[in-house]
């Protein structure tokens, strides 16, 4: 992939089809912020320099707002334009 590495968010992202999802974008060249509600404790996902992890219910808007954040933090993403 040319140009700077785009960055996905996936919920549900501590295991199976979630963590299978992460695995995906991931050998796609994609920086990754996963969510679920402990997904820090997960076995099949880890931070890395390509993901973060934020724990925490995708309903809440405190979890999105963070999710957000840490997107813009980590990956360089402008929170306006998602780019």
């Amino acid at each position: 992939m040319s140009g700077p590495r785009k960055t996905a968010i996936v919920t549900g992202a501590s295991q199976g089809i979630g963590a299978g999802i992460v695995r995906g974008f991931l050998e796609r060249g994609f920086n990754v912020v996963a969510n679920s509600r402990k997904v820090t404790q997960s076995t099949e996902v880890a931070a890395s320099d390509s993901v973060a992890l934020v724990d925490g219910h995708i309903g809440e808007p405190a979890t999105a707002a963070r999710i957000v954040e840490t997107a813009a933090v980590s990956f360089q993403v402008d929170r306006r334009t998602g780019q």
